[in-house]
């Protein structure tokens, strides 16, 4: 079955990477999906026109817009539920479905060296011409054994970006974006993931470019 949706070949060899990374454990994976998957979920990515999308506005960023898969509530704390989407191609689905599967969090388990239990939150994350998100972390007050989720995974459908334009998921050792440790500079079929830690500070900067920046996000506990 993973033959058909990950890398795995490409990504496994970049375990060792993600594991030592300081300070705090990331990766960027270019080709991080096979190709003919990649095309398939890029050519059938939602419509923004989709009703099903909202406008993303708070303290720390503004402007992207999020959907989430089925009938998902963003409100709870409970496990994304493996479910079916008829508003979404059979590709969509089929994906969704694999993240959720036993290989999937086997084979992250592998590659992180943190033992997954499950898959935690997913939603398609679309940001545009004004959009930012200013540098935070999702657990600074927790202890670790707390943590709602150990895992964040944002992969990008974005054609075209050209290196240096601002938009993509960039990592940081501090609140600041001065603090700046790694900033994708290809959208493309590839994906950043980081380990959750009560300093694994990302943001994204202001975008000035008319551009679209098309991806999801999911979470693994």
């Amino acid at each position: 079955m993973s033959d058909r949706f990950i890398n795995w070949e490409n990504t496994l060899k970049q375990s060792d990477t993600f594991q030592k990374n300081k300070p705090f454990p990331f990766v960027f994976i270019e080709e991080f999906l096979t190709q003919k998957m990649y095309d398939e979920l890029y050519n059938t990515y939602p419509e923004l026109n989709d009703e099903k999308w909202n406008v993303v506005k708070s303290d720390f960023g503004r402007s992207a817009k999020r959907r989430w898969f089925g009938e998902a509530n963003p409100n709870s704390d409970k496990c994304s539920i493996d479910t079916q989407d008829t508003s979404l191609s059979e590709s969509w689905n089929d994906f969704f479905h694999y993240l959720h599967s036993k290989e999937f969090i086997e084979k992250m388990s592998e590659f992180s060296g943190i033992k997954l239990k499950g898959f935690k939150h997913f939603a398609f994350m679309a940001n545009e011409k004004g959009s930012f998100n200013m540098p935070h972390t999702h657990h600074a007050t927790e202890e670790k054994e707390n943590y709602s989720y150990n895992i964040t995974i944002l992969m990008y459908f974005a054609k075209g970006w050209k290196k240096g334009d601002p938009g993509g998921t960039y990592l940081a050792s501090e609140e600041d974006e001065s603090s700046i440790i790694f900033e994708p500079y290809n959208l493309d079929n590839t994906c950043v993931m980081f380990a959750e830690s009560s300093h694994s500070f990302h943001g994204s900067r202001y975008m000035t470019q008319d551009a679209i920046r098309r991806s999801i996000q999911f979470t693994l506990v």
